[in-house]
């Protein structure tokens, strides 16, 4: 009698047996074709089955490695090839950003990109290593993948500054029904059932143990994602954006390539083409203006003209928030520049400035320089045009400005780290936040970005308002969905409402809980690891 997994086994068996007994070289070329395949179920593609593909080759592949004279070795760099070709095809749009800073930085394209790729495959190297440390024929063994590999994924994105791009849970689109998790999950919670769920289809073949051992991974991801998507449709279903009342914004979104911004010639242009966009018809009713991060070529605060112009435009108008490079000197005469945000007031005319927030957490090599005199020595500088860099402001902030609830300030990649925004009696009613996406140039980066601030918004329960340059931009609501955008190449103002955010969501007071869920899984994985030595114990005697 033939019994429900065996079909599905018999399907799997060719390739995981054909994966598992590839030679070493033809093991890790695999894995880094598994690593860019990967890409393809994030943004803007999704194309989310790519993914169970990836990661349940990879686990096969790890099987073969477990048969080797050096499994822990061949573990380790099949992973650090997948994470190579995972890293490349994700984070490619990083060259741009030589691109647009200037002919003589393009030869660095290949050395800057590679060896980023390169660097943070070392966390999947690393992860490799331990989990053949563990490794069986066990159905358990996915689970010991998830958990090695969720942990390196976790250091990827919190230490040295952290870069959690494109980590797993962002396959799901937001604002769809099993993203909703993320509000109290979080996005490491949603990343932890992704990578069990999309590795466990795995355990079907090669695993010792009767059928129903083999198949319960698949049958838990199953039914684990079944729930999240039927509840992610009930909380859609009840969905209402109320909006705060008082509130109209106009958020800009401007296509300025950053040759042409920094280019001495082009400021009356570039001023004119966001001042033309913030006074197109409807100004009237409109609270407030959004421009994106550091918007003008200049340091606009210094520039008396440029504000009396602006003022000319919005007399007794719009409060504008926009992102500036400001100028700071110490009582020693020190020069210090930071990336700020700033809320400006025209009444009567006289501009007034009303909030200041100064970017805390500044991106590396394109706004300061790591490790900077020793690699200024060698002659290697970061990107802003401002030679030494920026200096960071505090911690992140809820501030007020004028006409408008509680705001949290984000400016560009401060948006892509979950649990940054404040919280307790210091959270928000919204999120704005400006970013320069210029940088990417025509790749999947703008979108990706994208991606992330909308999650953020499912998190803490609160819309976040977006203007980018070159960029994606327009409102979202408190549960990911955009209600108010433009396509990504046009020069517009962009028009709404500001949502109301929800009551506090559990992730916005526990925002630890996928570091819980994984701390379980290790418990687990301690357990069944304990009880599968004492039955070869057992069986040995």
């Amino acid at each position: 009698m033939q019994t429900a997994t065996q079909p599905s086994r018999s399907l799997l068996r060719r390739p995981a047996y054909w994966l598992r007994t590839r030679p070493k070289w033809q093991a890790r070329g695999l894995a880094f074709g598994l690593g860019v395949l990967l890409v393809g179920a994030h943004a803007p593609f999704h194309l989310w089955p790519l993914a169970v593909i990836a990661l349940t080759g990879l686990v096969w592949l790890f099987d073969g490695a477990a048969k080797t004279h050096a499994p822990v070795r061949n573990g380790a760099w099949v992973a650090w090839a997948f994470g190579l070709g995972q890293f490349l095809a994700g984070l490619y749009w990083i060259g741009f950003t030589f691109v647009e800073r200037g002919p003589s930085y393009v030869p660095l394209i290949p050395f800057a990109v590679f060896f980023l790729a390169a660097g943070l495959a070392l966390f999947w190297l690393l992860a490799g290593a331990v989990a053949m440390r563990f490794w069986s024929r066990q159905p358990s063994r996915v689970y010991i993948f998830a958990t090695c590999f969720y942990a390196a994924e976790w250091l990827r994105g919190h230490l040295f500054t952290g870069l959690p791009w494109n980590i797993p849970g962002l396959i799901w689109p937001a604002g769809g029904a099993i993203s909703q998790s993320a509000a109290w999950a979080g996005i490491w919670g949603l990343s932890l059932f992704t990578l069990i769920a999309f590795c466990a289809p795995a355990a079907l073949t090669w695993s010792r143990g009767n059928d129903v051992a083999r198949a319960l991974p698949a049958m838990a991801g199953f039914l684990v994602f079944s729930i999240l998507f039927g509840s992610g449709l009930a909380r859609l279903s009840t969905a209402e954006n109320q909006l705060v009342t008082g509130v109209q914004l106009r958020v800009i979104q401007a296509q300025v390539d950053q040759s042409e911004k920094w280019n001495p010639g082009n400021l009356d242009k570039v001023v004119n083409q966001y001042l033309d966009l913030s006074t197109a018809p409807g100004l009237s009713k409109i609270t407030h203006l959004v421009w994106p991060e550091g918007a003008l070529p200049v340091l606009l605060l210094e520039r008396p003209d440029i504000l009396d112009e602006m003022a000319s435009r919005f007399a007794d108008g719009p409060i504008l928030l926009t992102g500036v490079t400001r100028r700071e000197v110490t009582e020693i005469g020190e020069q210090l520049f930071r990336n700020s945000l700033v809320a400006l007031s025209f009444r009567r005319g006289n501009p007034a400035l009303e909030m200041v927030y100064d970017k805390h957490h500044l991106t590396p090599f394109g706004e300061y320089l790591p490790f900077g005199r020793q690699l200024a020595a060698s002659g290697i500088t970061a990107l802003t045009p401002l030679g030494d860099g920026f200096t960071p402001g505090p911690e992140p902030v809820t501030t007020q400005i004028p006409g408008a609830p509680l705001v949290s300030p984000q400016i560009c990649y401060e948006s892509i780290f979950s649990g940054f925004t404040p919280k307790g009696a210091d959270r928000p009613a919204w999120i704005v936040n400006v970013t320069n996406d210029s940088w990417f140039g025509p790749t999947t980066g703008p979108y990706q970005h994208m991606q992330q601030a909308r999650y953020r918004a499912i998190e803490e329960g609160i819309p976040v308002v977006r203007s980018a340059s070159s960029g994606i931009s327009g409102v979202i609501d408190p549960y990911g969905r955009i209600t108010a955008d433009a396509p990504r190449h046009e020069n517009t103002p962009i028009d709404g409402g500001l949502p109301q955010a929800l009551p506090p969501t559990f992730f916005s007071w526990f925002s630890a809980v996928g570091s819980v869920l994984w701390g379980l899984l290790v418990f687990a994985n301690t357990i069944i690891y304990r009880l599968n030595r004492g039955n070869r114990v057992i069986h040995k005697l």
